[in-house]
């Protein structure tokens, strides 16, 4: 008796589409001249070449093109320089590349920072977030992914109660300028998606010691 055919090989080098059907276009992604949003930029450009990426930054002291050298001349990539508080600026680039998928890494980051000048991390992470939200819902985006911090739980006595750690549901008790700004940002992201349906995802990335 010969023994059963094996099975061919399953493609596991892209991940599934989603059950919505939902495939993004144009991705515009902010802050992608930054250390995470590079590293996230250059991923993308280089996996989906069939994903345009808009690279949006206004290329402050945290950020650096050099990055992102080895993707410059790749044909579905851009990079537009700008300030997320600048509407007119965030709307043109949405309606000229026709953008249907916001990925938001920009923001005023560092907790000491915070402490000298809370005014403009005030300004850039929420007054920030709220233009691209707004932007956002008059643009019909499909997908907004807010990127936000594990800094909006605080570091109140609750945290040291739970044997895990922080987890989604956990109340946010930010303790200082900056964790306050990117609370104050999801706050409004929320409000966006309860009020006018916009498809959200927020994540809070955190730093772990090992």
């Amino acid at each position: 008796m010969s023994s059963p055919a094996s099975p061919s090989p399953v493609d596991t080098s892209l991940p599934p589409t989603p059950p919505s059907g939902y495939v993004p276009k144009v991705i515009l992604l902010t802050g992608g001249a930054g250390f995470i949003g590079s590293h996230v930029v250059i991923r993308l450009v280089k996996r989906y070449p069939e994903y345009t990426i808009v690279n949006f930054d206004k290329l402050d002291y945290v950020a650096c093109l050099k990055n992102l050298e080895e993707v410059a001349s790749l044909p579905n990539y851009r990079f537009v320089k700008g300030d997320i508080c600048n509407a007119d600026m965030v709307n043109f680039v949405m309606e000229q590349y026709n953008v249907d998928t916001i990925m938001h890494f920009a923001a005023e980051t560092h907790v000491d920072n915070s402490f000298g000048n809370s005014f403009v991390f005030t300004m850039t992470n929420v007054m920030g977030t709220h233009v691209l939200l707004e932007a956002a819902k008059a643009h019909n985006i499909r997908r907004f992914l807010h990127v936000s911090t594990d800094e909006v739980y605080g570091e109140g006595n609750s945290l040291d109660d739970d044997p895990v750690g922080s987890t989604e549901t956990r109340k946010l008790e930010p303790t200082n300028p900056y964790a306050a700004s990117k609370a104050a940002a999801e706050m409004i992201a929320n409000s966006y998606m309860r009020s006018f349906g916009l498809p959200l995802i927020i994540t809070r990335g955190a730093c772990v010691r090992v």
